[in-house]
């Protein structure tokens, strides 16, 4: 462990050598696996059901009602390669790394529709945490880093994110565009300290010149994000670190020059402390900080009106007669109903529930909600994602037994009777979603993108 930096936790938080002691040891503990069971697919109560079922040992946490410690015995599948997480059921998130969208919330669902901006989502826990929180907002989930993208995209469609966006753009530019979010969740890139857990390199350049430089960053972001707020949203700050310069000097420097404008929300009971910081020896969690803020009064802000172009999208507004070709299949093949909007990207076909138009004219969009399938030759090709993201059809439905489902998870062709007709079904095992499979003559087979497939 750095000594610099041992020595700073220990001036600036007045730790006692005892203290200090515990919290250095508390580094060198692995933190228990948690997850978050996704409550926009599956009830606590059935998800809980459903891990008895598979001899899984779920166990309630100190914070929020949908975020348990998870045991398991046979760990012969990896976690991210069971059934229950590729179908989108669950998340696999570090405890404390989930607080912010829950301190944004109150760890209650709000069923309003507002827009709201992840201004930093890769690789998409939070954004799908806000999907579950707000089911009828629209979600901006903006990520720079464009190698981060992919991940993002799969977290949001295996989680059926419907109603979110995925934009490109560091998060400075988005000041451009005043008082266009009702909430947004910074949740700041910095220096990296909450990882130490996780690996001793976490702290290895560490030093207040670099965490400065960092800070710099962090306070053009945070800035950028109070521009966008409309009057009266909320905005939620956070990072991994525990060094106050990476946090409350963040806030006071937006005080110092917005002071009249935001007022602090408080999260925690103490009045006089209304952040809220998770340390390892305490909470027995990864190192985080959440603030919370409320905009008050709007105030004048110059824009860069020259970057403001208006954009060609990559996506395209699907045609009458694809859009009529996908509604008439799905409608005849699963007395399916899809009423929102479709998007076509190349020859790959998106749905989301939400208008967009201010956004398809303003902005750039990577993602328009989720993916469902494709279009060759005029023949839509629904995807596996499809059939886990809506509720059990009435027709083309198939139950299949435990091994079957494994098979299929590892790519295999499962048998099947003779009478079965060719074509797509929508597969379950004891009325469970099990994605879905293509038959063809009298063989099954996952349609499952091969990257997902177990090993």
């Amino acid at each position: 462990m750095k000594q610099d930096f041992l020595d700073y936790i220990s001036e600036t938080f007045e730790f006692s050598e005892a203290e200090l002691q515990e919290f250095e040891a508390a580094l060198s503990i692995p933190l228990k696996k948690t997850i978050r069971v996704n409550t926009n697919k599956i009830s606590i109560a059935d998800f809980q059901k459903r891990a008895l079922e598979n001899n899984w040992t779920l166990t309630e946490t100190s914070l929020w009602k949908n975020m348990f410690y998870i045991d398991r015995d046979d760990t012969s599948v990896a976690l991210w390669h069971t059934l229950e997480h590729i179908s989108g059921y669950f998340y696999v998130q570090e405890l404390a790394a989930s607080s912010s969208p829950y301190y944004m919330t109150d760890d209650t669902v709000d069923e309003g529709e507002y827009t709201i901006l992840d201004m930093s989502a890769s690789p998409g826990g939070k954004t799908t945490q806000l999907a579950e929180y707000y089911p009828n907002s629209l979600i901006i989930a903006n990520e720079i880093d464009k190698t981060r993208m992919r991940q993002l995209h799969e977290n949001l469609d295996r989680l059926g994110a419907k109603n979110s966006f995925v934009t490109n753009y560091d998060g400075r530019f988005l000041k451009n565009f005043p008082e266009t979010f009702d909430k947004i969740l910074l949740d700041a890139p910095c220096s990296g300290e909450g990882t130490a857990y996780k690996s001793d390199d976490a702290l290895k350049y560490w030093n207040l010149k670099n965490i400065k430089q960092v800070a710099k960053l962090q306070f053009q972001l945070l800035e950028s994000a109070f521009i966008a707020l409309k009057v009266w949203g909320e905005l939620v700050y956070s990072t991994c670190t525990l060094n106050r310069i990476e946090n409350e000097e963040i806030i006071n420097k937006l005080t110092d020059k917005y002071w009249d404008f935001f007022n602090i929300i408080s999260l925690s009971d103490n009045l006089d402390t209304p952040l809220i910081r998770a340390w390892p020896h305490k909470n027995k969690t990864g190192w985080f900080f959440v603030v919370k803020l409320r905009k008050n009064s709007s105030f004048e802000i110059e824009i860069d009106t020259e970057k403001l172009q208006t954009h060609t999208q990559g996506f395209e507004k699907i045609s009458r007669k694809d859009k009529k070709q996908i509604s008439g299949y799905l409608k005849k093949s699963f007395w399916l109903k899809l009423s929102g909007k479709f998007y076509v990207y190349r020859n790959e076909v998106y749905y989301t529930e939400k208008n967009i138009d201010f956004f398809w004219e303003h902005f750039f969009l990577f993602k328009t909600g989720i993916k469902i399938g494709k279009l060759e030759n005029g023949t839509f090709e629904p995807n596996f994602f499809l059939w886990t993201n809506f509720w059990v059809f009435e027709k083309k439905s198939i139950e299949v037994d435990k091994e079957s489902i494994n098979r299929l998870l590892r790519w295999e062709e499962v048998a099947m009777n003779n009478s079965t007709s060719d074509g797509h079904y929508q597969v379950s095992h004891n009325s469970f979603l099990a994605g879905m499979a293509r038959i063809k003559n009298g063989k099954m087979k996952s349609v499952l993108e091969s990257r997902f497939m177990r090993k």
